[in-house]
């Protein structure tokens, strides 16, 4: 399983024009992806108390290109790990890459596509079988169950669901990614991502608490 959150960069002159509440649109030729963490463990593995979060960031790159590459390559010795892992779910082989995190659905999956096909680092069908092939575990998809009070199905914020769950979500707008990344304060967009990674996992460990039974004491 791979787990991921990315941050990417808005241009001030496209701030505001969005059908979205979600700003950035890796297709605008302005919009950055600046990279993000990752964090990968074995289908059966626990959740460690402290992950080893690896950070890949366009400032450690010659460009967003190079920076895209390397994530691509991260996805593909992924995809190689779990097939030679030969786990089986549901009793089926577990050959697709898992990949997990708050918002990747609309966000995370998409804007790698996007801005991979903008630098033409590969063909659209590589960067299809890559990115989009992977089976996406999308917690903001996943924790409706948390919220009986609400009928409609609706995806939930990192916020929402860390507060049902009595984490605390320190993240904030993204706003202050753009800011930080203008600023060159590039420590700081570091730091709030590996945050905001280890809180997915913990969301991931607490979910999965909720729904697998604790074996019986024989």
């Amino acid at each position: 399983m791979l787990f991921l959150d990315l941050e990417a960069y808005a241009p001030p002159d496209d701030r505001t024009a969005s059908l979205s509440s979600l700003v950035v649109n890796p297709g605008r030729p302005g919009h950055l992806l600046l990279g993000g963490c990752f964090f990968s463990k074995r289908f059966e593995d626990p959740v460690p108390e402290a992950p080893e979060v690896q950070g890949l960031w366009l400032w450690n790159f010659e460009s967003e290109a190079a920076l895209l590459k390397a994530i691509k390559a991260r996805f593909e010795e992924e995809w190689w790990r779990q097939r030679e892992e030969k786990v089986r779910v549901m009793g089926k082989p577990a050959t697709d890459l898992v990949v997990c995190g708050a918002g990747i659905a609309k966000f995370d999956l998409p804007a790698l596509y996007c801005r991979s096909l903008f630098n033409e680092i590969a063909s659209p069908a590589e960067l299809f079988e890559v990115f989009f092939k992977s089976r996406p575990i999308d917690l903001a998809n996943e924790a409706s169950f948390l919220f009986p009070g609400e009928p409609i199905l609706y995806p939930k914020t990192t916020r929402e669901m860390a507060q049902r769950l009595g984490l605390h979500e320190r993240k904030g707008s993204s706003k202050g990614v753009w800011e930080s990344y203008e600023s060159r304060d590039y420590g700081a967009i570091e730091q709030r991502t590996e945050n905001e990674l280890r809180l997915v996992l913990e969301i991931y460990k607490r979910l999965q608490q909720k729904i697998v039974r604790a074996p019986r004491a024989t």
